[in-house]
């Protein structure tokens, strides 16, 4: 009798598993940390435009310095970095929970903070991306991929849940702190592992920081597949992404359910974002084809499209709960599957700068709430939402139909494996 879900191939690593719980630990601690920065900032000013300003200020400078991050994690070792990271983030979030406590937290504090901690990002999330591929085997790669995607899309299940109830049975300092316990978890957990030697720091090291990072954009800029796969998740992620920043005003505002409510319906995006990672992640041979990626990208925009359509005309928190979840299942879809191919196509001595071009693609979602923020103010959060979903879902018809060397995205793959 076949199975719907075998067990992920890349846990049969030790090392890829005790990696994996760090990793789970420390993104705990990023997504309750940016639960309880959006949370603070709409009872500080419930303006939607400062909802983006936290955002922005996350993205801003991982934006700005994460091929440089990428470059580093090519060339010096990749754990002393992610190790490093782990400190100064609980640092951060400690300062938080301290200035929460005295009740002396004021926009502009969450904000400075909200910059170091995406500077820092910069150098971190390249460096796992670079990382990770090291504990296990090319046949494992895959399904390492889909794995380590479903981390950040598990979290979104108990994070902003957990994050919410705490809010409302103490204070945001605990979610603080809880963050902090996160961060340090994955620095203890990452000690003993030492990864796959592959030679990537000798001669890179020799090379300017500069020419690495034009030599990674000139190699994504002249492979169309490369070129193709990041634009598209870089679009996808600045019209598409903005419902996360703007949830506190559809749990508020228009669906009244407070902060346990918003826990919900983030996690509720979370529970299709996992069954997404776990089909993946369990497929013995995992090779997406283009169409496969547009198709999970369009489904994906028109699901954002009617959550907001449906917010403004009904506010009801039901249908707000089942799109969050055909809304997490399909982008999950679209961005494993993108990843998975980069993976599979990027030479190792530029994993790290190419995946760090990726990783933007977290910036941009965040950049994004600035311009829906704006937009928001003029037509309101469910009409800002909507559009984005178009948007998303309007480029990838147009893909489709007119964008034949897309669909060879899956076969190039293959060759390469």
């Amino acid at each position: 009798m076949k199975t719907i879900f075998n067990i992920p191939t890349a846990f049969q690593s030790t090392q890829y598993r005790i990696y994996w719980l760090g990793a789970f630990a420390s993104v705990s601690g990023y997504n309750l940390t940016y639960f309880a920065q959006l949370w603070l900032i709409h009872q500080i000013n419930d303006s939607t435009l400062f909802l983006g300003l936290v955002g922005a200020a996350n993205a801003a400078p991982s934006f700005i310095l994460t091929l440089i991050g990428g470059a580093y994690a090519d060339r010096v070792n990749k754990k002393l970095i992610m190790i490093g990271s782990q400190i100064i983030l609980a640092s951060l979030v400690i300062i938080m929970a301290i200035l929460t406590i005295f009740e002396v937290v004021e926009i502009w504090h969450i904000l400075v903070i909200a910059v170091i901690a995406g500077s820092v990002s910069a150098f971190d999330l390249p460096s796992r991306q670079a990382f990770y591929p090291e504990l296990v085997n090319e046949k494992s790669l895959t399904s390492a991929v889909a794995m380590n995607a479903s981390i950040w899309q598990s979290v979104r299940i108990i994070a902003p849940a957990v994050a919410g109830f705490l809010i409302a049975l103490t204070s945001t300092s605990v979610v603080f702190i809880f963050s902090a316990v996160g961060f340090t978890m994955m620095a203890v957990l990452l000690l003993p592992l030492t990864g796959i030697s592959k030679e990537d720091g000798d001669n890179q090291s020799q090379t300017k920081l500069t020419d690495q990072v034009k030599d990674s954009l000139k190699y994504v800029f002249k492979k169309p597949e490369f070129r193709y796969l990041i634009g598209l998740a870089m679009f996808s992620s600045f019209f598409g992404g903005s419902y996360i920043l703007l949830m506190p005003i559809f749990a508020v505002d228009i669906f009244s359910v407070g902060a346990e409510g918003q826990g919900v319906l983030l996690a509720c995006s979370g529970v299709g974002s996992v069954l997404a990672s776990l089909f993946i992640a369990t497929r013995k041979t995992v090779l997406p084809s283009g169409t496969f990626i547009l198709t999970a990208c369009c489904l994906s925009g028109i699901s954002i499209a009617i959550f907001g359509l449906l917010a403004e005309l009904t506010g009801s928190y039901t249908l707000g709960i089942v799109l969050m979840l055909t809304t997490g299942f399909f982008t999950s879809l679209h961005m494993i599957s993108t990843m998975a191919a980069l993976q599979q196509m990027v030479p190792s001595e530029l994993r790290g700068r190419v995946m760090a071009l990726y990783g933007i693609n977290w910036s941009l979602m965040l950049l994004g709430g600035v311009q829906a923020g704006l937009i928001g103010l003029a037509l309101g959060a469910p009409f800002t939402v909507m559009l984005g979903g178009i948007l998303v879902a309007a480029l990838s018809i147009i893909f489709i139909f007119v964008n034949k060397e897309f669909v060879q995205i899956g076969q190039k793959a293959k060759e390469i494996n």
